[in-house]
Formats: C-alpha cells, structure tokens, sequence
C-alpha cells in the first residue's frame, strides 16, 4: 500500500471515530443533565406547596429565585411573629401550624409590605440554586469539546496532511515546484481570509483555528520555497518572512488572541521539521530562527508563555541540527547566531522596560538568568577546547553585561527589586564561575572568599539584606574546598607555615574574621542583623584557624616520617607530631582566652573552654596511649600550665568585675 493511500485511510478513519465518540459524549452529558434535574424537582415538590401541573408551567430558570424566595418569606414570616409575640403584652405566641385569631389592633410599622416585597427578592450577588450549574457545566463541556477540541484536532489533521502531502509530491515529483508553493500559499490565504470572515460574524474561537492554520500553512510554503524549491533568493525570502510576521502579529492582535501567536510561532518551528533536506541549509535555519525570535519578543502585546515558546523552540532546534550536522568550520556562523539570540533576549525586555516602562512579569524573571547561562553553557562547549584561556574572561564579560545593564535601568529607575537582585545574582554568579575556570588550587579559594567578603561589604553599604545570602553561600563554597579539596594529609617534606596551603589558608581565615568584624560593626550600628550570624561567623573563623594549624602540624610530622627508614625514628617523629599537636592546642586555646578578656567577648572565651576541653580529651586518650614518657609529660606540663593561667585569668576577671558591681 502506497504511503498516500494509508494517509487518506487514517483521516478517513479518523474522522469517522470523531463522528461516532461526540454525538456519544454529548449524549452522555445530556442524560446525566437530566436526571440531576429530575432529582431536583422531585426535591422541590416535597419541599414546597407547589403541585405538579404548576411545576411543569414554570421554566427551568424560573424555579431558582422562587425556592429562594418562599425560604426567606418563611423565615422572614417566624421573625415577625416572634416580634409581635415580645413586644405587645397579653398576645400569646402564635401556634403554627394553627393560626391564632389576633386582637383587633393595628399591625406594628416592622409589618409592611415594602419589607415583605424586599424579603422576597432575592439580592443581585445571591449564588445560583444548586441545580442551576449542572446544566451550566454540562453545557460548558459539550462547547468545549465541539468548539475548541474538535476545531485544534481538525486544523493540526489537516496541517499535517498537507506537510505530508508537499513531502510525498515532491519526492514523486507529481506537481512542479512552483505548483507546490502556490497551492500551499492559496490554502494559507483561503484559511486566513475565511477566518477574519467569522470573526467578523463573531465566532471567535473557530476564526482564531482557521486564521492559525492558514498562517502555518504560508509559513511552510514560503520555507519550501526558499530552503527547498530555490524559487526564492535570500532577500526576497527574508522580505516574505517578515511579511508573514507582521500579519501574524497583526492577526492576533486584531482577534487579542494568544493562540494565534502561539500557533504561529508553533508552525514556524515545524516548519524546518517537516521539511527537512539532505541539503544542510544551517545559515537559511539560522536566519529562520531569527526572525521568529524577533517576531514574537515585537509583539506590543504581553502574552505568557509567547517569549518562552520562541527561546525552548530555537535551543530545540538548533540542538536538534548541532546533533545531526555540526562540523568545526561552521564555529563562526553558530556563535554568531548564538550571540544574536542571546542578544535578542537580552535586549527584548531592556527596551520595554526604558521606552514601555513596563513591569517585569515571571516570565521575564525567569528567562533573563535562563537565557545568560544557556548561552554561557553553549560558547563554552564550543570553544573550551581549543580557548580555554580565554573562558574565564568570557564569563567575566558576561558579569559585567549583566552588572551594566542592571546600571542602566537603575540609574533609569525602570527595574523592580526582584529584577534587580536577579541581574546582580546573574553577575555574581559568572564572577564566581570565571575564578575556578581562570585560577587553579588555592587561588581559587582565595578569591572566592575575597569575593564573599566585599559582597558583604557593598551589602551593609547599600543596607540589603538579601544581598548577604549570596555571599554567606560563598563563604561556605570557599571553606567547602579549603577543607575537602586544598588539604592534603599525604605531602612531601616542606617547610612548616611558609608554604602555599598554611599561607593560603591564612587569607581565607582572615577573609573570615573580616566579616566578623563588618558585622560586629554593623551590629554596633544598629542594623538588623541578629546576633547569633556575628557569633556562627566569628566561630567558623576561630574553628578554620584551628583545622589548618593541627593539618599543618600533622602532616608536616608525617612528611618526615615518612622520609625516614629507621622504625624508631619513624616512631619519634610521630611521638613528636602528637606532642606538638596538643602543646599548639593548648596555647591556640590560652590565646583564645586572653584575646576573649582583653575584648570582653563571651563567645571567644567559650570557643577557649571548648578547646581546652578538646585538648584534655585528646591527651587523657590519645597521649597517654601512645606517647613514650617524655613526651607525655611535656604534653601534660604545658596544658597543666596552661589551664592554671586561665583560671587565674577567670578569677581575677571576675573578681573586678564583683568590686565594680
């Protein structure tokens, strides 16, 4: 069977389970309207003093307000006896439903019949009976199924028929290649000119099918004749498209409707889909995407989800052709439209922000930082291996983009904070990026820590708070590798403290205090900033400074060691190194305590007692198993020593601070 002929079985198929499943849904919702109806009648003749025969008089639409208001007459009627019965002595109560013969006096003003009109009109906001939505709603489904589903099934059947069509008559050559075009172009233009006919009769959602359809279908024809047929040069092409695209754009907003954008820009995408070539036609797709890109960032008028659909739709396809066709000497051309699409992005929402004025939405929040790093991600897999040294000025030229641009709407006040923090976190993010790239090892830790510290420093000036996130992260980056990646147990023999690592380390560590000091500062101030971040920050610094002081006393102990041979040197140098690493324990912690006095800070001389605490655990288990007795004796006299200092520091401390009290 020939592939044309299993075409047309599979529409005809198709429309015959359309024709036979809607008139089987629409059945189906009618019967359960019915019974619901049904239910509710039978409810209302028990309910109310209604028969029958007057029941079946009324209309459907016409039972609602009068259940309503035969409930409020009721209650209404119980208010005014209950009122008579408290306010006029010697009248009984009325007994219901038995009426009470009322003595012959004039009724009370609360008994009028304006009220009793006004009681029984139900007001404008009272929400439709429980009924009445049932046959809204069933309604409702049976439209939306008829009307839009049936109409978007036919329109994609019949787009996709005709693709398949123009593919199958050309590589059978059936009809020429001028032939092809024009019979797609005329059902383009048929489609489009019926649509705008009912619009006009007021048939809005088959007029926005038809007029979608017949735009793809000119989108298809002028590609095809162009990117296949040849029939067209590049700037006759070029001039076509954007024809097309202003009368896409001026359809949808003629009909203010977002689908016809959306299905245009759908059908521009398909069209090199379906379409497709041996021929590697990379500048005409290129170009293509472009004008699509531009077409739907142009419209005046804010659709969601139309940007978003023009940039997955052009990443799409182009890795779609990367995976297929790239070859290195097409570098030039695909940075080039990456660049331009990156730039139409980019420039798209600057412009409605400076000349529009208008206010970011989601979406924009959302696919600035997505169009950055899609476009970061893509140069550096195309030019990492052969630029690599250059990747990192890369990223830095991308921050400043990013930290400029932001500038620029400031100084203009057309942003938004949220818009703002999202540009300056897109700058801060390719500077955090460009340093791993550009640096290596320890550098790397250093400016990142470099980085977390001036960001706190232009935080506190600028007084934004959401600014110290970022750099709290950054500080917990640079510590992460400090720790995990930058020490190293196993090292060569070296000299002690004048090494890269401990050197290294002692910026971090001092980055560290550093911010403890802004925020004490800040503190002192009397910023916002709670207590416990200066002490959590303050802690984090003491603690560095103590894990780079016992690695570096470990393993320069184990360095030589290790380049011994002799066992019971071996065994001295590591007696050594366990002798030393609790001496350095000790003194760090009488450090501690007197920086803790002469400061008067609580949390420093907390860090020296848990140090101290530290150092007696590691020598009562540690130094007692395993140091010969000379060395443990030195350990136990220095921390002995030591820890006799600090308490004649403590009691003569608090001794003065007793007399002054």
């Amino acid at each position: 069977m020939d592939p044309i002929e299993l075409a047309i079985i599979l529409l005809i198929l198709t429309l015959i389970l359309m024709a036979a499943v809607l008139p089987i849904v629409a059945l189906v919702v009618a019967i359960v309207s019915r019974r619901r109806l049904n239910a509710e009648l039978a409810r209302l003749r028990a309910v109310t003093p209604l028969n029958s025969q007057t029941l079946q008089q009324l209309r459907v639409s016409d039972l609602a307000p009068l259940a309503t208001a035969l409930q409020r007459l009721e209650d209404r009627v119980e208010q005014i006896e209950s009122a008579l019965t408290l306010s006029t002595p010697g009248i009984p109560k009325p007994q219901i439903p038995q009426p009470v013969e009322q003595p012959s006096a004039p009724l009370p003003p609360s008994v009028e019949l304006p009220v009793t009109d006004q009681a029984v009109q139900p007001p404008l906001a009272e929400p439709a009976p429980v009924f009445a939505p049932a046959p809204k709603s069933a309604a409702d489904l049976e439209s939306i199924i008829g009307r839009r589903w049936v109409g978007w099934i036919a329109i994609g059947l019949i787009l996709f028929a005709t693709a398949f069509f123009l593919k199958y008559a050309f590589d059978n050559r059936w009809i020429g290649e001028l032939g092809r075009v024009a019979i797609g172009v005329a059902a383009g233009l048929g489609l489009t000119l019926l649509g705008f006919k009912y619009h006009r009769r007021g048939w809005r959602i088959f007029s926005q099918i038809l007029t979608a359809g017949g735009i793809v279908l000119v989108y298809l024809s002028v590609y095809a004749a162009f990117g296949y047929y040849h029939l067209l040069t590049q700037k006759a092409a070029f001039v076509y498209l954007i024809i097309l695209v202003a009368q896409a754009a001026g359809l949808a907003i003629l009909y203010d409707a977002r689908a016809i954008a959306m299905m245009a820009l759908i059908g521009g995408f398909l069209a090199p889909v379906l379409l497709r070539s041996d021929r590697d036609q990379y500048r005409t797709l290129f170009g293509y995407l472009a004008i699509l890109d531009v077409s739907a960032l142009a419209l005046p008028k804010r659709w969601i989800g139309v940007n978003s659909l023009a940039f997955v739709g052009t990443h799409l396809l182009f890795w779609m052709w990367y995976g297929e066709r790239y070859h290195p000497r097409k570098l030039g051309a695909v940075m080039t439209f990456q660049a331009g699409v990156f730039l139409i992005f980019l420039l798209a929402p600057i412009g409605r922000r400076l000349f529009r004025r208008e206010r970011p939405t989601i979406e924009d929040l959302c696919l600035s930082p997505a169009n950055a790093f899609v476009f970061f991600a893509t140069a550096y897999h195309l030019l990492n291996f052969d630029y690599h040294d250059w990747m990192g000025v890369f990223a830095i030229g991308m921050a400043l983009i990013y930290a400029g641009t932001s500038k620029v709407l400031l100084d203009r006040k057309a942003t938004t904070e949220w818009e703002l923090l999202v540009m300056v976190g897109v700058a801060l993010t390719f500077v955090t990026v460009a340093i791993p790239i550009q640096l290596k090892a320890n550098w790397i830790t250093i400016a990142w820590s470099a980085q977390a510290l001036v960001m706190m420093w232009a935080a506190m000036r600028i007084r934004s708070t959401r600014l110290m996130v970022p750099a709290y992260a950054l500080f917990v980056l640079a510590l992460g590798k400090l720790i995990l990646w930058d020490t190293h147990y196993n090292r060569a023999p070296f000299t002690p403290v004048l090494n890269k690592y401990f050197l290294s380390s002692l910026v971090v560590v001092g980055m560290l205090f550093g911010a403890a000091a802004l925020h004490r500062r800040w503190q002192d101030e009397r910023r916002p900033v709670p207590e416990i971040v200066n002490v959590v920050i303050l802690m984090l610094a003491i603690a560095t400074l103590w894990f780079i002081v016992s690695a570096e006393t470990i393993t320069y102990f184990r360095a030589q060691a290790l380049a011994l041979k002799e066992y019971e040197d071996v065994r001295h140098q590591l007696w050594l190194g366990q002798m030393a690493l609790s001496v350095l324990w000790s003194v760090y912690g009488a450090v501690l305590a007197i920086v803790g006095f002469i400061r008067r800070s609580a949390p420093v001389r907390w860090a020296a007692l848990g140090l101290f605490a530290l150092t007696v655990v590691k020598v009562m288990l540690v130094d007692i198993a395993e140091l010969r007795q000379l060395y443990r004796i030195v350990a136990f006299l220095v921390l002995g020593l030591v820890l006799l200092l600090v308490a004649w520091g403590y009691h003569k401390a608090f001794r003065r601070e007793e007399s002054l009290t």
